[in-house]
């Protein structure tokens, strides 16, 4: 038999009806699965990973139960999945007429079945095994082909050898001399070729070919020199110079206060702005929770807004279909692959797309609509269902109530912005201070650790005074983990309650500057690690949180204890209309929050991203 370890059945409640452990398991992989798996609307993906367990499920939506196999090692797909579908038709048969809704059932003895169901299928895995007797030339298409060529033209079939093996003299004669005409034939024609061909390889053979002329010495180029990073031990004065645009520059300080009311201007605007900033609630308008008939589609059509109602194009097809019918495949073929192909045009990844169409799927498959509930309202309410329950954060990332709690129990909070090269996290860390400061009225530290790119002091400077609020600033050209320590130390000495730590921009392929992020994040221990992302990029953005998130795990100086992303900020949110979904593609990926969501240039262009709010714009 297939080894297995353990085999569990229980309903989409939790409600665990019968298990057996074959071997004993360790841990609980059925909590892990129900918690990281099935409720965050993984379940189109059928396969996940737990230590060192492998566990397949399948989903019955007739009744709403759950069939888990826990194995370790490696097992054929089509044996798991032939043993969850021969297991779930045999429970049924023995428990369905009793079932109700899975609460009235004290005890199932299913052992002996499962045990009969489980030597069914290996039998069957064994015999699938078994190779299968060759056909004769006779049996195959072609020989078939070539019998009725002959019949066409009258020529008598081949006789051959009889499965006796008896053939008449006679006929092993006339065999023998016929074969002989034909292999003197052959034999004379094959001679003649090889002849042919030799012929031709001495004539090209005394060919001279022209040699090539010798290459050119080139001279190599000159390469780009590296800058030194991570705090090698050399540290030049003339490169921090270099990168440093704020001293020895012409141009009076008249024309300094100029530059610095006009960017002053520019990221605070006038005082409406910010009075119209503090008036804003943090939550926003919640989806209509109206009836979804057809009345309700054509009042929607009529309302203005900027998604062109996607809901309404995915369940037109089957809008007719009323209450008490059972979806199946062909029902919600044609609308799902609409839905993921929408999806995908509004900057969902084409991989995260198809597997939150395939949960649906699992969830929808074998369901009943609901009497006087049309096919419109039932694939509706599982979609926003799923979207809103993948976009919930699991755990609650409120920057300013963490920020106050840190401030009453007497230490620094810390944050580290990271991310990929021109996304705006210097700009957005700004925002940051500016609401922690405005909301929370906390004191704010800014740490500059982007000690690589050219004037990226400088531009924390501006910000710096803009909000009103202090800069601690190495220079360039040292090491970015010590600076963030020097700047904690600071803020504690110092009264700061919040340090916001400002890191250079990396590509998700560069090891040793991702080392180096590992290395900032391992030694200070940062409160909140915000991933800043565009809401502009699709698939790119999977790739990117994915290898950022991969790398800090991987990169940590505590192996026990790995720290990873913690959440994310989008920016760049106002510019990409109804393409919000790299927004669905990041939570999905990392299973963290998206804490906030950058709308425009001004300080006060920040707030929290909410999930029905990307539902609603992604539905229409």
């Amino acid at each position: 038999m297939a080894m297995i370890d353990a085999f569990y059945i229980f309903t989409k409640g939790g409600l665990l009806l019968w298990s057996t452990q074959l071997v004993k398991v360790k841990g609980n992989p059925i909590d892990w699965l129900i918690k990281e798996v099935l409720l965050e609307e993984r379940v189109g993906e059928t396969t996940a990973k737990y230590d060192t367990y492998s566990l397949k499920w399948k989903l019955l939506n007739e009744m709403d139960l759950f069939f888990v196999v826990v194995y370790q090692g490696i097992l054929q797909i089509a044996y798991l999945e032939g043993l969850l579908s021969m297991v779930a038709k045999e429970f049924l048969n023995q428990v369905a007429d009793g079932f109700g809704n899975g609460m009235n059932i004290k005890h199932i003895d299913f052992d002996k079945a499962f045990m009969e169901v489980r030597r069914k299928v290996d039998k069957e895995q064994m015999e699938s095994k078994r190779p299968k007797a060759m056909r004769s030339f006779a049996d195959t298409k072609k020989g078939q082909e070539v019998q009725k060529n002959k019949e066409e033209k009258g020529l008598p079939a081949s006789q051959g050898k009889k499965k006796g093996g008896k053939s008449s003299a006679g006929n092993d004669e006339d065999d023998d001399d016929d074969e002989g005409g034909d292999d003197g034939e052959d034999v004379q024609k094959v001679a003649d070729a090889r002849a042919k061909l030799q012929g031709k390889a001495a004539k090209n053979g005394t060919k001279k070919k022209d040699e090539p002329p010798a290459a050119e010495e080139k001279q190599p180029k000159k390469g780009k020199q590296g800058r030194f990073w991570d705090g090698e031990g050399k540290y030049n004065e003339k490169i921090a110079n270099s990168l440093d645009f704020s001293k020895n520059k012409p141009g009076s300080a008249d024309d300094d206060d100029a530059a610095f009311e006009a960017q002053k201007a520019v990221f605070l605007g006038d005082s409406g702005d910010e009075a119209e900033w503090k008036k804003q609630e943090d939550d926003v308008e919640s989806l209509d929770s109206g009836s979804d008939g057809e009345e309700d589609e054509g009042k929607a059509s009529e309302k203005p807004g900027r998604v062109g109602g996607l809901f309404k194009s995915l369940t037109r097809s089957v809008k007719n279909i009323t209450g008490g019918a059972v979806l199946q495949d062909e029902d919600l073929d044609p609308i799902l692959a609409s839905f993921r192909t929408s999806l995908m045009s509004r900057n969902v990844a084409a991989d995260v797309a198809t597997k939150l169409s395939d949960s649906v799927r699992h969830s929808l498959v074998g369901k009943t609509t609901a009497r006087f509930s049309s096919m419109t309202s039932t694939v509706k309410d599982v979609l926003k269902e799923s979207m809103e329950t993948l976009l919930t954060p699991k755990k609650s990332v409120d920057v300013l109530r963490a920020a106050l709690a840190a401030k009453n129990a007497g230490r620094v909070y810390t944050i580290v912005f990271l991310g990929v090269n021109g996304v705006g996290k210097s700009t957005n860390l700004a925002k940051v201070a500016y609401y922690l400061k405005h909301k929370g009225g906390l004191d704010v530290l800014i740490c500059a650790c982007d000690t690589f790119r050219a004037g990226a002091v400088e531009q924390l400077k501006t910000h710096s005074r803009c909000l009103d609020v202090p800069l601690f600033e190495r220079g360039y050209g040292k090491d970015p983990a010590d600076i963030a320590k020097n700047a904690i130390s600071h803020a504690k000495n110092n009264g700061h309650d919040v340090v916001l730590v400002d890191t250079a921009g990396r590509m998700q392929d560069n090891e040793p500057l991702m080392r180096a992020l590992a290395k900032l994040v391992a030694v200070n221990t940062p409160d909140l690690v915000l991933f800043v992302g565009e809401a502009l990029v699709g698939n790119d953005a999977i790739d990117q949180v994915t290898k950022f998130n991969r790398s800090l795990v991987d990169m940590s100086h505590d192996p026990r204890n790995p720290r990873g992303i913690d959440g994310m900020l989008l920016t760049k949110y106002d510019t990409v209309d109804d393409k919000v979904g790299a927004a669905l593609s990041m939570v999905y990926v990392t299973g963290q929050p998206i804490v906030f969501v950058g709308t425009g240039q001004k300080y006060t262009h920040l707030r929290k991203m909410q999930a029905k709010e990307v539902v609603r714009t992604l539905l229409g």
